[in-house]
């Protein structure tokens, strides 16, 4: 069932479908850590709904977005909402394998974006739809396939901003770098105060310096279980834009 979603960010709307892959909280959190400056060109690798490219305009107004995603019906609902909000000069959305992005896209992108799936392929649940398989696990592409993919698309300097298993970290920094991008800032994500990361933020530059800045950790809930000042800030719930 379809359904339009209210962002509480400069009016902007999204169309979901129940039956597909629905934004979460990593798709919220990585916008905000991503920070585009103006003027920027982005580049969203599986941007699914288009969540991404709506959050990014939302909080610098002043940038670019081109957004591949594989699954046709996925795309066709994110080329929709980019419609709703009036967005086509802003952002485009191509359906495609982003293991082509460098040819459907372009290069030379100032960032590059990406909520990929963090599980193994292996790991795939199969009585599970292909729409939330896809998102959840590489079934679709692998991380080593989405570095070099980000990597063929920035310009030296440029900004590759992700979010991930903090479990997997060994393995992301290996291949991040195998593919000329050198991690330069890592955020980890706590549920609470003094609980386990389980996620991590992550931003890589091309062709950089090694030199890497471990942030402040994000805490998303309280004690009690509500969501912390920071966090009710990122979404904004206090109607501030």
């Amino acid at each position: 069932m379809e359904r339009i979603d209210d962002l509480q960010l400069k009016g902007l709307r999204i169309i979901q479908d129940s039956e597909l892959f629905c934004f979460g909280t990593d798709a919220v959190l990585l916008a905000d850590f991503a920070s585009p400056k103006k003027g920027a060109r982005i580049a969203d690798l599986g941007t699914g709904t288009g969540i991404l490219p709506l959050l990014l305009y939302g909080r610098q107004p002043d940038i670019t977005v081109d957004a591949i995603e594989i699954q046709e019906k996925l795309a066709a609902t994110a080329q929709r909402s980019v419609e709703l909000n009036g967005l086509e000069g802003r952002i485009r959305i191509v359906q495609g394998d982003l293991r082509d992005a460098h040819r459907l896209l372009g290069s030379d992108y100032d960032m590059v974006v990406v909520n990929p799936p963090y599980d193994k392929a292996t790991a795939a649940i199969p009585s599970m739809d292909e729409s939330h398989q896809a998102a959840r696990f590489e079934t679709k592409v692998t991380w080593e396939e989405i570095c070099k993919a980000a990597g063929r698309l920035l310009r030296p300097g440029g900004k590759l901003c992700l979010i991930h298993r903090v479990s997997r970290m060994a393995e992301i920094f290996e291949t991040l770098r195998a593919c000329r991008l050198e991690p330069k800032e890592m955020r980890l994500i706590h549920s609470r105060l003094g609980s386990e990361a389980v996620c991590m933020l992550l931003s890589a530059a091309k062709d950089g310096r090694p030199s890497l800045k471990a942030l402040p950790p994000l805490v998303v809930h309280e004690a009690d279980g509500s969501e912390t000042a920071e966090v009710r800030k990122i979404y904004h719930r206090n109607g501030e834009e």
